[in-house]
């Protein structure tokens, strides 16, 4: 009986022995696993990281190339505006200089010419004066035979902008300047009327003095 009592304690601590292995062994597959889990996600998380590391520096260089490639052709663009500019005031009578200097000390000069006109011999000065487009013809002693200015449209006289009105319904400036001759003064003005570009010359008291026409190109009117 004893021994048999025995037998039975023997297999029960047998059978706990053998199930606190095994736990032991689950909970080690499980931690290996866990631990197995962690290291492909740091790998993962590590190549990522290497990954957007890479793309950043190739996007940084590529933002570097496209900023160099960019620079460079502001760089000859402005070389090629600055070399445009270049104007030779040689031709220009030094009264004719001094003139146009002392009326518009702050105009930049974007052209000047020579030409005869009628046996006179005439120099036309274009320029740039803020945002204010003029040009000017002189005779060679210095005195103003030509003058024109761009202006806007709001700035022509109610009496012309009547006469537009009511000869040209539904048109639309593309351009406008005065232009004075001596002591006369009218007003050069491109219009736009449906498809045609329409050249036109107003005197002050609105009378038509000059009209050609064509047909127009896409243009963009100027605001009224």
């Amino acid at each position: 009986m004893k021994l048999k009592g025995l037998l039975v304690i023997l297999v029960s601590v047998v059978f706990l022995f053998s199930i606190s292995c095994k736990e032991k062994e689950n909970e080690a597959t499980e931690k290996a696993e866990i631990k197995a889990k962690a290291e492909k996600v740091e790998k993962a998380e590590a190549k990522e990281a290497v990954a957007k590391a890479e793309k950043g520096e190739k996007e940084e260089d590529e933002e570097k190339e496209e900023k160099g490639e960019k620079a460079e052709a502001g760089e000859k663009a402005e070389a090629a505006e600055g070399k445009q500019a270049v104007v030779d005031l040689k031709i220009l009578p030094e009264a004719v200089l001094s003139a146009f200097k002392a009326a518009y000390p702050n105009a930049v000069i974007k052209g000047a010419s020579k030409e005869v006109e009628n046996g006179v011999t005439l120099f036309e000065i274009e320029s740039l004066d803020g945002k204010v487009k003029r040009d000017l013809i002189y005779t060679a002693d210095g005195k103003v035979s030509e003058f024109e200015e761009a202006i806007t449209p709001a700035e022509l006289p109610v009496a012309v902008q009547q006469t537009l009105a009511k000869e040209f319904p539904g048109y639309q400036i593309l351009t406008v300047e005065t232009l004075t001759k001596g002591t006369v003064k009218q007003f050069e003005l491109q219009i736009q009327v449906k498809d045609k570009k329409i050249g036109v010359t107003i005197d002050p008291s609105g009378k038509i003095t000059e009209k050609t026409g064509e047909e127009a190109k896409a243009e963009t009117p100027v605001k009224k």
